[in-house]
C-alpha cells in the first residue's frame, strides 16, 4: 500500500509517498480501507518532531479517516461498513489499524469531509465546554484562535447552549468578520499589540467566565487577566510556538480552575458519543464545519503550507483511495 512518511523531522518537504507494508492489526482494532484523511495543526508537530516529544522515524502522520471496513476481527462490524475513525497514528495511508472504541459506523447523509472535521476539531470544542465546568447559559466565554475551525465549532456550541457573549481574539480582519458571523459579539484583534493592554482595555479585568485558549503565550497570560475569581480556563493548544506560565499564587488568590484537553488520553470519552451529539446538532443546521480543500495524499505538503499559513483555510482532507 502507499503511505506519507516523515523519514527526517523537517519543513513539508519531509513528507514523502512511499509504499509500505501492510499495518499490523492489534487486539481491539479493525482495519479499514480509507477513504480520506483529515490534516491538523498538531501534523504538523508531528512531521516537525516537536509534538510531545521526538518521535521514532519513519512515521505516518494522521489521526483521523474515514473510511471502509475490510477486516473487522471481532468487533461485530461488517465488512464494507463505512465509518469514522479516531487513530493514533497512521492515517495518512490507504490503510490503517484503528481502535474498536474510536471507529463509529457512518450514515449515507454525512459526507466525508464533515465527518473528518467532526473528528477531532468537533470532539476538540465539545469537551472544550465540558472540562473542566460546564459552560452555560448566562455565562461570558473568552476564545483564543479566531482562525481555528475548533473555535468555529466551540462559537456554535456555544450559542446552542445559550451562553450570554462570545468574545474572540483573532489577528486579522479577515479572521474577525468570520467570528462575527458565527456568532462572536466582541472581537479583540491583536495583531503586533501588547495583548495583556488590548484585552484588559477593550474586555475588561474580571469579567468573563470562561477562558479558551489554543495559543500560549502570551495570549493566555493576557486572557487570565479578564478571568473573574472562581472562573475556569481550559488550554488545549500552543500554536504561538511557546507554552504559558501560570502563577499558583494567582490560582489561589482567584480560585481559578485551569484544566488542559488532549483526545488521546486513556481518560478521553471514545468517539461515538461525542461524535452523535455533533452529527445530531449537525442534522439540525446547529452546527456547520467551516471545511476547506480536498487534496490528493501525495500533496500533503502543500496541506502542511496551507494549514502552517494560518489564514483559517478550513478543514483540510487529504483523499488516499
Amino acid at each position: 500500500m502507499f503511505a506519507v512518511r516523515v523519514h527526517g523531522f523537517g519543513g513539508p518537504a519531509a513528507l514523502r509517498v512511499d509504499e509500505v507494508d501492510e499495518p499490523e492489526v492489534g487486539p481491539g482494532e479493525v482495519l479499514l480501507e480509507v477513504d480520506a484523511a483529515g490534516v491538523n495543526f498538531g501534523d504538523l508537530l508531528v512531521r516537525q518532531g516537536t509534538y510531545f516529544g521526538r518521535m521514532t522515524l519513519p512515521i505516518i502522520p494522521g489521526w483521523e479517516v474515514v473510511g471502509r471496513v475490510i477486516d473487522p476481527s471481532d468487533s461485530g462490524l461488517c465488512v464494507g461498513t463505512r465509518v469514522a475513525a479516531l487513530v493514533a497514528s497512521g492515517g495518512y495511508a490507504q490503510r490503517v489499524a484503528a481502535p474498536l472504541k474510536n471507529v463509529v459506523p457512518l450514515t449515507d447523509d454525512i459526507g466525508d469531509h464533515v465527518a473528518l472535521a467532526m473528528v477531532i476539531q468537533g470532539s476538540t470544542a465539545w469537551h472544550l465546554l465540558e472540562t473542566p465546568r460546564t459552560v452555560g447559559a448566562g455565562d461570558v466565554v473568552l476564545v483564543s484562535g479566531g482562525g481555528s475551525g475548533v473555535t468555529h465549532l466551540v462559537l456554535q456550541l456555544a450559542r446552542a447552549r445559550g451562553v450570554e457573549r462570545l468574545v474572540v481574539v483573532c489577528s486579522s480582519q479577515a479572521k474577525a468578520a468570520t467570528v462575527r458571523a458565527l456568532g462572536a459579539q466582541t472581537v479583540v484583534i491583536t495583531g503586533q499589540d501588547d495583548p495583556v493592554m488590548t484585552l484588559t482595555t477593550q474586555i475588561g479585568t474580571a469579567t468573563v467566565d470562561h477562558v479558551i485558549d489554543m495559543v500560549g503565550t502570551p495570549v493566555l497570560e493576557a486572557m487570565l487577566r479578564c478571568l473573574r475569581p472562581g472562573g475556569r480556563a481550559v488550554v488545549y493548544g500552543v500554536a504561538g510556538g511557546a507554552p504559558a506560565t501560570i502563577s499558583s499564587g494567582a490560582l489561589i488568590r482567584f480560585g481559578w480552575t485551569v484544566a488542559g484537553l488532549w483526545l488521546g488520553h486513556d481518560g478521553t470519552e471514545p468517539l461515538g458519543p461525542t461524535l452523535a451529539r455533533l452529527i445530531a446538532l449537525h442534522r439540525r443546521g446547529r452546527l456547520q464545519p467551516t471545511l476547506g480543500p480536498v487534496l490528493p495524499l501525495a500533496d500533503a505538503g502543500r496541506a502542511h503550507e496551507m494549514v502552517a499559513a494560518r489564514t483559517g483555510v478550513g478543514k483540510i482532507m487529504l483523499i488516499c483511495r
